[in-house]
């Protein structure tokens, strides 16, 4: 027989474990989505750094890739569809916070968007973070760092920047993540 305590010490262990088990396959989900999304920032900014008239359009067709890639295989919120549905509804709020801030900061300039854009996908690694994992908040932490540090630091090639340092965090990232 055991006692009380005993039980109580097996079953807040059973806990941590389960919570732990959990935390690490969303890890896992998510690297494979950070790694698009890597790309698809490398991709995109390179474009738009070493062609400025057409590479701004290429994330016409990168964000819907990304996208398209986000929804396929299980994500962030598990295999169950309310864990889907949950995200789907969190992007809608975050492209309705970006169109917001565009119109409302009546902002013009691809590049102070395109800096908007990337603190916000920071804020909300932060922030799902908080909620399931601490690895994606340092995701966030060091992707805010990289955007300012180039923000500050030399604007002018930003974009490169952006690509190479952004990209490059969250194709890293990804792959420390599917490790997990």
């Amino acid at each position: 027989m055991i006692d009380r305590e005993d039980a109580a010490s097996a079953l807040a262990s059973i806990e941590t474990a389960r919570e732990r088990s959990g935390a690490l396959r969303r890890y896992a989900h998510a690297g494979d989505k950070l790694i698009g999304w890597g790309l698809v920032w490398l991709v995109c900014n390179l474009a738009t750094e070493l062609v400025p008239v057409w590479g701004a359009k290429s994330w016409l067709i990168g964000v819907p890739a990304g996208i398209l890639w986000s929804m396929m295989g299980p994500g962030l919120g598990g295999s169950s569809g309310k864990g889907a549905g949950r995200y789907a509804l969190m992007g809608l709020a975050v492209a309705g916070f970006f169109v917001a801030i565009l119109a409302v900061g009546d902002i013009h300039d691809q590049l102070q968007a395109n800096v908007i854009v990337s603190l916000t996908v920071a804020i909300v690694y932060i922030a799902v973070g908080i909620w399931s994992g601490p690895r994606f908040a340092w995701i966030g932490l060091v992707l805010a760092a990289l955007v300012l540090f180039g923000w500050f630091q030399d604007r002018t090639h930003l974009y490169l920047w952006l690509a190479l340092g952004g990209g490059g965090a969250l194709i890293v990232s990804g792959l420390w993540l599917r490790r997990a």
